[in-house]
Parts: C-alpha cells; sequence; structure tokens
C-alpha cells in the first residue's frame, strides 16, 4: 500500500492523465496539419516518438518533484532521464534506416531532370484489404503487370518497382511520395473481396497537387482458373487507358501545348503537341506540329519518337492533303526508318516505319513492322487503330475487324478515328444503318473524313437531307474535294480495294458529290 499511497501523494496518475490528454491533442493538431500542409511521415515519426519517450519522463519528474517530493534533481532521476533520451534516440535512428528505401530514390528524382519533360510515372502496390493470401498474390502481379505495360511506352517513364517498394499511399499523402520520387503520377488502387465477387478500384493521380486524374472501379469474379486472364484484361484496360496516345496522361499533358507558342516548346512538348494534332486533326493543327517538330529534330536529332511524330505528320501531307509539300512519302519514309535506327525497339518507331510502307504500297514491309509494333506495345490501342484501318484496305478485314474491336476494348476512352474501319467494313457489306451507327460515333467536326462517312451512308439509307448536309460541311471542309478526293482520298488509302473505290464513289454521288476520275490514275 505505500507504493499506492506514494503514487497518490505525488499525483502520478493525475500527471500521466494530463499528459496524455494534451499528447493526444497534439497529435490529431500533427495529423490534420500534415494532410493539409504536407508534413512528412518523418516529422510524424518524430514527434510520435517524442511524446512517448515524453511520457515516462513526466512520470520521472513527477516521482521526484511531486507534491511532496524532492526539489534538487538527484544522481538516479538524470540517470533515468538520460536513459530515455537515449532510448528515444536509438528508436529514431532505427525508424530512419527502416524508412531508407522510400528516400533511396532521390537519385531517381535527379534524373527527371535531363529527360526533356517527360513525367515519371510511380505505380504503388494495390492495397489488398484483408489477409486473403490469393488476393495478395493477384495484387502483387497486376501491380508487377501495369508497371511492365507503361514502361512500353516511349513517350512514359516509369518508376522501377524497387523505387517504390513499401510505399503506401492509402496512409501517406501522395504529395510527399511524389515529392520524394520526383515522379508528376502516382497510380495507385485496392481489392476487396465481396463473396465470388472481387472490386478492383484504381486511380491516377497529379501528385503536384493530389488532385484525382481518372479513376475506375472493376467488379470481376477472378476463378482458380482465370487468374491470370483476369489479371491481363485489367491490366490492358488500365495501361492503354492511362498511357496510350489517346489516354489520360498524353491528353493532360498534351492540352497546355495549345496555348505555348511552338518555338518555346521543348523537343518532347514537340510530341505532346502532336498528340494533340492526332485528337483533333485539323490543317492548322498539322501545321503547327510539323513547324514543332522540324524544330525539335534540329535539336535532338537522337530522339527516335520526334523522328516517328514528324514521319507521321508527312504521311498526312499524302493521307489527308494536310498542307501538302513535295515529296512527302519519301520524306516520310527516312523519317520513320530514322526513328527505327536510333531505336529499333521502339514500337511506335515500329508502326510509323508501317504505315509508311503501306502508304508506299508495300503490303509486305507494313504487316512485317505492323505485327512487330504491336508484339513489342500489345497495349497501345493507338497503333492498333489504324494498323486496323489499314489491314482492311490492305485485304485483310478479319485482322482488321480484330484489331479495331480489341482498341476499342483496351481504351474506351479512345478517339472517334477508331471508328473508320467498323465504319467502312460495314459499308461495303452493304449493312450502311450499322455503319451509320459508327459514323455518328467519330465525332471530328473538323477533319473531312467525318462527313464523308455520314455522306455515303445516309445516302445509300436514302436520307437526303442527312447526306445533303454533310455533303455540304464536306466542300467547307475541302472546297475542291470533287477534282482532288480521287487520288488522295480514294487512291491513297484504297488502293487495294478497287471494287470499295466504285462503292464509296457511288454513296458520295447520290449525296451530291461528284468525284472527278483523272484520265490518267496511278493504280
Amino acid at each position: 500500500m505505500s507504493i499506492l499511497n506514494d503514487l497518490k501523494q505525488r499525483k502520478i496518475f493525475q500527471w500521466a492523465v494530463a499528459y496524455l490528454a494534451g499528447a493526444w491533442v497534439l497529435m490529431q493538431l500533427i495529423d490534420v496539419i500534415g494532410s493539409r500542409w504536407g508534413v512528412s511521415d518523418a516529422v510524424a515519426r518524430t514527434v510520435d516518438v517524442g511524446l512517448i519517450v515524453g511520457f515516462f519522463i513526466t512520470l520521472v519528474v513527477a516521482w521526484y518533484h511531486g507534491d511532496r517530493g524532492q526539489q534538487r534533481i538527484s544522481g538516479p532521476e538524470l540517470l533515468i532521464i538520460a536513459s530515455l533520451l537515449a532510448i528515444g534516440g536509438l528508436a529514431l535512428t532505427i525508424l530512419h534506416f527502416k524508412q531508407e528505401p522510400v528516400t533511396a530514390p532521390d537519385s531517381v528524382a535527379t534524373q527527371a531532370a535531363p529527360s526533356d519533360g517527360k513525367p515519371w510515372i510511380a505505380v504503388l502496390p494495390f492495397e489488398v484489404q484483408s489477409n486473403d493470401p490469393e488476393l495478395v498474390n493477384f495484387a502483387a502481379g497486376l501491380t508487377e503487370d501495369i508497371s511492365n505495360g507503361l514502361s512500353d511506352f516511349s513517350y512514359l517513364l516509369v518508376l522501377s518497382r524497387n523505387a517504390v517498394t513499401g510505399l503506401n499511399a492509402a496512409s501517406t499523402d501522395v504529395r510527399l511520395i511524389g515529392k520524394e520520387l520526383g515522379a508528376r503520377y502516382v497510380l495507385q488502387g485496392s481489392l476487396r473481396r465481396a463473396g465470388a465477387v472481387t472490386r478492383i478500384t484504381a486511380q491516377l493521380v497529379d501528385a503536384r497537387n493530389g488532385t484525382q486524374v481518372w479513376a475506375e472501379t472493376f467488379d470481376r469474379e477472378i476463378p482458380n482458373d482465370q487468374v491470370l486472364a483476369v489479371q491481363d484484361e485489367l491490366t490492358d484496360r488500365i495501361v492503354a487507358t492511362v498511357g496510350d496516345p489517346s489516354g489520360v496522361v498524353v491528353r493532360t499533358l498534351a492540352a497546355p501545348t495549345d496555348r505555348r507558342a511552338p518555338e518555346e516548346l521543348t523537343p518532347y512538348e514537340a510530341v505532346l503537341r502532336y498528340f494533340l494534332y492526332r485528337q483533333r486533326i485539323s490543317s492548322q493543327d498539322h501545321l503547327i506540329a510539323r513547324a514543332t517538330l522540324e524544330r525539335a529534330v534540329e535539336r535532338d536529332p537522337g530522339y527516335a519518337d520526334a523522328w516517328a511524330c514528324l514521319s507521321l505528320l508527312y504521311q498526312d501531307e499524302h493521307m489527308n492533303n494536310l498542307n501538302p509539300q513535295p515529296n512527302p512519302l519519301q520524306r516520310a519514309l527516312e523519317a520513320a526508318q530514322r526513328a527505327v535506327d536510333i531505336d529499333s525497339a521502339n514500337a511506335f518507331a515500329q508502326f510509323t516505319l508501317a504505315q509508311a510502307h503501306y502508304f508506299m504500297r508495300d503490303v509486305g514491309a507494313f504487316r512485317i513492322h505492323a505485327e512487330r509494333a504491336i508484339e513489342l506495345n500489345p497495349r497501345n490501342s493507338d497503333t492498333m487503330a489504324i494498323t486496323g484501318i489499314l489491314m482492311g484496305y490492305s485485304g485483310d478485314w478479319a485482322r482488321s475487324e480484330e484489331l479495331t474491336s480489341k482498341a476499342m476494348e483496351v481504351n474506351p476512352r479512345h478517339a472517334g478515328w477508331y471508328n473508320f474501319s467498323k465504319v467502312v467494313n460495314r459499308y461495303r457489306q452493304h449493312d450502311y444503318a450499322g455503319a451509320l451507327a459508327f459514323a455518328k460515333k467519330i465525332n471530328m467536326p473538323d477533319y473531312w473524313g467525318t462527313p464523308l462517312m455520314l455522306a455515303i451512308t445516309n445516302a445509300q439509307l436514302g436520307n437526303e437531307e442527312a447526306a445533303r448536309s454533310a455533303a455540304k460541311e464536306m466542300f467547307r471542309i475541302w472546297p475542291a474535294v470533287e477534282q482532288e478526293y480521287y487520288q488522295m482520298g480514294l487512291i491513297n488509302w484504297m488502293w487495294a480495294q478497287p471494287e470499295l473505290i466504285e462503292h464509296v464513289r457511288e454513296g458520295l454521288s447520290k449525296a451530291g458529290i461528284e468525284v472527278v476520275v483523272p484520265e490518267e490514275t496511278t493504280d
């Protein structure tokens, strides 16, 4: 009883309760301030350890200096306090080294500067909200596949798995993670199971300000014999939606280039300016993107992506009659070959070379390089979609439908022009209603291909008013369409499909566009 009396006499309990109450209030303040002002985890851990050590120091002080305790500091008291401080220091040291993998990527962050503004992406381990070992393994595999898939896009930089080991955005401010890793974007997700259904959530966050750029939820059953199939399907959807040329990262990064003077853009930003043009396809965008990229390859002649984009712009002079200059296909082939020579494992460069060969009427070389591009990056929906169009025009409509459907599946937020091969394939089979349904999804008002598809499908269906309206719009975009379309629009694209060429001419004629066939044409 004497010890209990001593505790009461020295008011140990009152001191302990008062300290714990104050510590609790301080921890709440740190939590609120930390989320709002970005207080780092290291600071928070230091405060936690300090409060724990401080609690025991408070008890020691209360024992020796309580209501009737000694007023002078004694040797034992000093020894106890020193020991507690030493223990606290040791705990902080252990925590520091335990967390070192988080700060280790500082060297990675410094590498981002010479990357010409390319956005680093950190793919964090997907969080499993249970102890289910099957879900844990599934989450680990999904995280790894997403990271590998994003790294297949040459214009993105993805931090290695080792760089993000141990990080968990669910318990850490994403802005701090981005700052520590030098990452512009953080991709994170979680898995939880309810009965037979597993809910997978994924989101992309701009680490500069914590803004959610994209998020999606997937509910899937994952039977034991379908684990890899479900994992592949989710990886396709997430990687394409986030990383491909029509994905959220490129759209977000490309949009500001429209507000910048072309001469101010870096070589990497010039590539983004091309992707912005690709989303809209207008004569003005083409002119700006071409001048910007020609300047970019002068500044950085070893940049494969810039050469690839420039080749595609030269091809559009031939394909779409956009700001044509002499010898567009020869210039396009040389630029594409330059890109492949710089980096033969660059899927984007291989695709560019494939397309150049198609318009040079070398179907064999086209198919070789096209399949190589898809093999190098099977989740680039943009490559699959345009390859699908050209596969159809080269005569392989089965492969065309397969590639186009896959492109739309992996990237539901795809650009409108993905629908072109769907329109043409149905039109050639006289399924005009089906063709019109896809034509209405194109939604590219400044590109002549949009009113073309609407004109021929409506004309064949007997919708005269709609067909004439579309024809009027086509004349607005391309005033000399009747004189120029046969060579530039039909022969250039559909040279391997003479029956389809005549079928399209028939639809245009019914819509009021009389395409002139030159006396001498190159077949």
